[in-house]
């Protein structure tokens, strides 16, 4: 959800929802300019009881179920992970800048012609960590990050 351009806000703390002495405890609640969603995750495709959909409904949110199987061999979720590593990475401004200013003039560079661009941090958690506070963006879906793949700067 870090890496999705449409999630605005998401919490690992949704409401416990309940129907007399039966309770649920989703997962996720996400916001985005669309709505509010509550976020079911299972191994396999979870499988609510009935009364949870009239709930979530009644609380203005609506319903999504993710089964972690169908992203066992995800692209994205591989290069997601690539680099949620550099989460907490604090990048140097004038690296920053200076991509900022490349990708301004260039349109989109390659991942070998950003890195080499870094001059003041360390290359790989520099443009990781532009990319996780969405200064950039890069195809994390078609194929495995590569020096090759492009990166294009995302405007505020």
């Amino acid at each position: 959800m870090d890496l999705d351009p449409d999630v605005a806000r998401w919490s690992t703390a949704p409401p416990l929802l309940r129907n007399g002495d039966d309770e649920y405890q989703l997962d996720f609640i996400v916001l985005t300019e669309g709505g509010s969603f509550l976020i079911d995750v299972g191994q396999e495709e979870p499988v609510p009881p009935i009364w949870l959909f009239a709930e979530i409904e009644s609380m203005g949110h609506r319903y999504r179920s993710v089964a972690m199987i169908d992203f066992a061999e995800s692209v994205r979720l591989r290069n997601a992970k690539d680099l949620l590593r550099y989460g907490f990475y604090r990048p140097p401004l004038g690296d920053r800048i200076r991509l900022l200013a490349g990708l301004e003039e260039m349109g989109s560079l390659t991942i070998a012609e950003c890195l080499s661009a870094i001059q003041e941090g360390r290359p790989m958690p520099t443009l990781a960590s532009l990319i996780l506070q969405g200064f950039l963006e890069v195809d994390l879906d078609d194929d495995l990050l590569s020096p090759e793949s492009q990166v294009r700067r995302i405007r505020g």
